[in-house]
């Protein structure tokens, strides 16, 4: 919901400050070209790599050429896997803390492991895409 007030504000009230950064950044401006081609495939790649600052990305994203269901629905797809991770991370930690775990204390940490592998991994990957659209 955050995101979506973030990328409304920047559509609107804060555009013509967004698009005088996007001017003076290269990179950003790189972007935006690649937004308005790949929108949806785009937004999720840059919301699994931290490449940019999720709050200021958003006014960003609000006053490129992504439109706002693609932003919206491409935000929710890429924030599932940290989303995932963070909420493994509190039961993985209820458990180690003697809150009630059914499994012994070597299940959730192996499955912390392989979480946080899995995270590291789609991050490296997508990073890698976006570099790559960068660089064409």
């Amino acid at each position: 919901v955050a995101a979506a007030i973030s990328f409304v504000i920047g559509r609107t009230l804060l555009r013509s400050k967004v698009e005088e950064m996007l001017e003076s950044q290269p990179k950003f401006a790189k972007l935006d070209k690649a937004i308005e081609k790949d929108g949806f495939k785009l937004m999720v790649l840059l919301r699994l790599s931290p490449i940019f600052p999720f709050a200021l990305s958003n006014y960003l994203y609000g006053a490129s050429s992504v439109g706002f269901w693609e932003y919206f629905f491409g935000t929710l797809l890429g924030f599932t896997p940290g989303t995932i991770a963070y909420v493994y991370t509190g039961q993985v930690g209820k458990a180690f803390a003697g809150g009630g775990a059914h499994e012994p204390w070597y299940v959730y940490a192996g499955g912390f492991v392989v979480l946080l592998g899995l995270v590291k991994t789609l991050a490296d990957v997508a990073t890698g895409i976006i570099d790559e659209m960068e660089d064409a």
